[in-house]
């Protein structure tokens, strides 16, 4: 009788052990987003994992962080998102070098706020910034990036995934102008998409001011569809006609990139972080209700370290990613069983043809060599021959027939 597991031997709360196949499709997946990464451009980085606590000032983000201490006692947090680092990274490794920086990565963060959610406390990420350009075109780029990503993944949209683009300050500069008092309350209803909060905080205000206020967070539809934007001419008063005239510009260029049919418009989004200051976007997949993807402008971040430096970005979800993507059939397993030396050549023969080959050098029976082969979820067995090998299917299991190695390669990858 097994002994139960020490809690110390155990993963911890909001961790697991991710086991193939789903951990072969991870890597597979952070392998091909690295390709279109570096097919646009963007050069990889990595950040250490743990920061001084300074590092991250947003209250949220502190919250979440896994708190250390080192040997001087000076506090350290796990990194709970990238975008920071990634800014520390510029103003401290980069400054002088010509801009626009354009960083990709694909790496791990920490949040102690999802654990006891049903959410992971380790998030596997993949993004990447552009530092150092103000233009709505590197908006446009990023936010273009992100789709084709997704539709490399095998995604199409609309209908397994859509971008949902709103511009933060059109909302805020709107506040602002007409009524500056309710301002910070109504964004902090809208960021909890609390739209009932929202419209009574809008009760106590002249009709025209309460209309603006209830009807912004209303304008939602396709990017391809100008009535949107033509809606939201009404409400273009202050620093919110500069916000617009800059949507109009990101989506201008995302129609140059082909992208434009991925978005949807919603002019009452608001970031999940303090920092986004324009552009602000996420990504949503059929039949899941949170983002696989969220990411915006934030022109000031870089300010707490000394850099005048504006950016845009995103991120990528890996793991809710991986739950909304196609399956895809993996190659072919062959498990090749003994033989001595001769059997190690085979194997090699055999991966030389193109074959995924397990070679066990155990002389085991075929009974126990199927029940291994099952095990890994392997499609074929054989045992090395004369000029060949004996060769079965796993499941069902078939009857051993002898087959030279050329046709092995055909029959297994066929």
């Amino acid at each position: 009788m097994d002994r139960e597991t020490p809690r110390k031997f155990a993963t911890t709360p909001g961790t697991r052990d991710v086991l193939p196949p789903e951990s072969t499709r991870l890597l597979d997946v952070q392998a091909e987003i690295r390709a279109r990464f570096r097919l646009f451009g963007f050069r990889e980085v990595v950040t250490p994992a743990l920061e001084y606590s300074e590092v991250i000032e947003e209250p949220g983000l502190r919250d979440a962080s896994y708190k250390l201490f080192d040997r001087d006692n000076q506090m350290l947090f796990l990194r709970p998102e990238m975008t920071t680092p990634i800014a520390r990274l510029v103003a401290q490794r980069l400054a002088g070098s010509p801009e626009p920086h354009k960083l990709s990565y694909v790496l791990p963060a920490y949040r102690r706020a999802s654990v006891g959610r049903g959410q992971s406390a380790e998030l596997y990420q993949a993004g990447v910034e552009v530092v150092g350009s103000a233009s709505p075109r590197e908006d446009a780029a990023t936010i273009a990036l992100l789709v084709d990503v997704l539709q490399n993944l095998g995604l199409r949209a609309p209908s397994d995934f859509a971008v949902v683009l709103g511009q933060s300050e059109f909302y805020s500069g709107y506040l602002r102008h007409v009524a500056p008092d309710v301002a910070m309350p109504v964004t902090t209803a809208l960021a909890a998409k609390d739209l009932v909060a929202v419209d009574a905080l809008a009760g106590g205000l002249p009709e025209e001011v309460a209309a603006g206020i209830r009807g912004i967070p209303r304008l939602v539809g396709s990017a391809t569809d100008g009535s949107v934007v033509e809606q939201a001419e009404r409400f273009a008063v202050g620093e919110a006609k500069a916000a617009l005239e800059n949507l109009k510009e990101i989506l201008r260029h995302l129609e140059a990139h082909g992208a434009l049919g991925a978005v949807i418009l919603d002019l009452g989004l608001i970031g999940r972080h303090d920092y986004y200051t324009g552009a602000i976007y996420e990504a949503y997949a059929s039949g899941l209700g949170f983002t696989i993807a969220n990411g915006g402008r934030y022109d000031n971040l870089l300010r707490r370290f000394g850099k005048e430096m504006p950016a845009t970005g995103f991120a990528i979800y890996l793991e809710r990613l991986l739950s909304a993507l196609p399956e895809k059939e993996a190659p072919p397993l062959l498990v090749l069983v003994g033989g001595d030396t001769g059997g190690v050549e085979t194997a090699a023969r055999l991966r030389d043809e193109g074959v995924s080959v397990l070679y066990l050098s155990e002389e085991l029976p075929p009974e126990a060599a199927l029940e291994y082969a099952r095990s890994v979820e392997a499609a074929w067995i054989c045992y090395p021959a004369e000029g060949g090998v004996k060769l079965a299917e796993v499941g069902p299991p078939g009857e051993f027939g002898f087959m030279d190695l050329r046709s092995v390669a055909e029959t297994v990858l066929r």
